[in-house]
């Protein structure tokens, strides 16, 4: 008895362990219930699993971002774009915010597989490079614990468009896409990486989509 006691207290002792080294157990509220990691945080107790990039294991490990647990296994597995990456670390140097996903387990149409483009029907996006599919892109649909849905306007999700506006233009992401009044009080162009098509807008009243088009590059002007 006295053995299962102190199997028991060591679990509980690891899952804590874990989930605060991930930054994604139940004392943030970067993420709500149900997308906290934990089946698979485990893993970083051993340190062949360590991420190789330490931007990665910077993120994972700060406390103001959460993720699903299949975002966190395209992290560790070093599917996702480096810049993105470092977009999202200048997001949690002001706010906590969620990602549901960069590319397993996203789908712009339910019950359609993703592939390397964007199926036909998703808007005028149809046929067009999926950033996903390539680790580019990773959508954010909470910020400091309040869903995007409903709050483009919110003082907190439009600050995450400040920081992002205030990355160089170099190494900002080109492919912006957040709701239409969140669009609107920004006031940004295309030229600086917002995706403006009301398409679009409509698409994504529910989250932030921030991606890269292509690798290696962007097309931000000055």
């Amino acid at each position: 008895m006295t053995l299962i006691v102190i199997a028991v207290l060591c679990g509980l002792a690891l899952l804590t362990l874990s989930s605060s080294r991930l930054g994604l157990g139940a004392e943030t509220s970067s993420c709500p219930a149900g997308l906290g990691g934990l089946e698979i945080a485990f893993g970083d107790l051993f340190e062949e699993d360590q991420p190789t990039n330490p931007d990665v294991a910077a993120l994972l490990e700060d406390p103001d971002f959460g993720a699903s647990a299949e975002a966190v296994e395209d992290l560790r597995d070093g599917v996702v774009d480096p810049r993105l990456v470092d977009a999202l670390l200048v997001i949690t140097r002001k706010h906590q915010i969620c990602v549901d996903a960069f590319k397993e387990g996203h789908y712009f149409i339910e019950g359609v597989e993703d592939g390397p483009v964007i199926p036909e029907g998703y808007g005028e996006a149809g046929g067009l490079p999926n950033t996903h599919y390539h680790g580019r892109a990773a959508d954010i649909w909470y910020v400091d614990g309040e869903p995007v849905e409903g709050n483009g306007d919110d003082e907190g999700v439009l600050s995450v468009g400040q920081a992002l506006a205030g990355i160089p233009p170099d190494a900002r992401p080109d492919q912006i896409i957040g709701p239409p009044e969140w669009t609107e009080r920004l006031d940004r162009s295309w030229r600086e990486g917002w995706v403006l098509s009301e398409d679009q807008l409509r698409l994504h009243e529910d989250h932030i989509h921030i991606g890269y088009k292509e690798e290696g590059t962007n097309k931000n002007r000055r």
